[in-house]
């Protein structure tokens, strides 16, 4: 697991308060599109606390990255529109699990979620293949 999400795991298992304020504010995950869309909505409202919540959001997160890290490794991914399309369906059919339908706003948001995990993808190529 990159250091990344183990540091974002650790905060939210020592400082869950802390934790989720960061998730809110954007400071836990900046750059992943999927908090964005999904946090504003109750959680209450979903069958959800605000701990179960932020557990579904992180490891949904893991998830999309392990699926991008694991295509960006091919070779020319960038300059094959096939291998472009194949990561979206995988993107998506992760969004798709069982165990994310609790959470708000994912079916609706989907395609905009794909599109910016594709953008973050193609701006962080290098630190998502190179980063420890």
């Amino acid at each position: 697991m990159p250091a990344r999400w183990r540091c974002g795991t650790v905060h939210l298992q020592k400082r869950p308060r802390a934790g989720r304020q960061a998730l809110r504010s954007g400071g836990f995950c900046k750059s992943l599109p999927i908090q964005s869309k999904v946090v504003a909505e109750p959680p209450a409202s979903y069958g959800l606390n605000e701990e179960e919540q932020i557990s579904v959001l992180v490891d949904l997160t893991q998830q999309i990255f392990l699926v991008v890290e694991r295509e960006l490794k091919l070779a020319g991914f960038w300059e094959s529109i096939p291998a472009r399309n194949k990561l979206k369906a995988d993107i998506q059919a992760t969004l798709l699990q069982p165990a994310y339908t609790k959470l708000p706003n994912l079916l609706q948001n989907r395609a905009q979620i794909i599109s910016r995990v594709m953008e973050i993808a193609e701006k962080n190529n290098d630190v998502i293949l190179y980063a420890e």
